[in-house]
């Protein structure tokens, strides 16, 4: 794992990603807790989102949309305001791209901030299938 998400993530890391966001939401709560503790974090997870907190203090949520077509959804994240006062929250899409030929399952990932609250952050995927 790169030290920080803005470093340039190899391929071989676009792929753990990818295979943790891919996994059902359990096995995905239990990835996502490992790279937590790795960082000195503690994680709260509840339905489509997992939050890392040092104490009280919530670092980074990440927020998952598996359908982009479901407006509500991303309603939902953009209506709740805790997302947008959190230092770092991301937004992890399921992303339908079949022009994308380096991964099988692809998820944009999205970082909302006071200044963009869509900036397109980093681009993961799974492995792609054996053809």
């Amino acid at each position: 794992m790169a030290s920080t998400w803005t470093d340039k993530m190899d391929e071989k890391e676009c792929y753990d990603w990818g295979n943790t966001f891919a996994a059902p939401w359990s096995e995905r709560v239990a990835q996502m807790n490992t790279r937590a503790t790795a960082l000195g974090l503690e994680q709260d997870a509840s339905d489509g989102c997992i939050t890392w907190k040092d104490g009280d203090d919530p670092k980074t949520r990440f927020l998952f949309v598996d359908d982009p077509s479901d407006i509500e959804a991303v309603r939902r994240i953009y209506n709740d305001e805790d997302n947008m006062r959190i230092p770092t929250c991301f937004i992890v899409v399921r992303q339908p791209d079949a022009s994308e030929t380096r991964g099988d399952i692809i998820f944009d990932i999205f970082r909302l901030n006071p200044v963009s609250y869509l900036w397109h952050f980093n681009r993961v995927y799974t492995p792609p299938r054996t053809r």
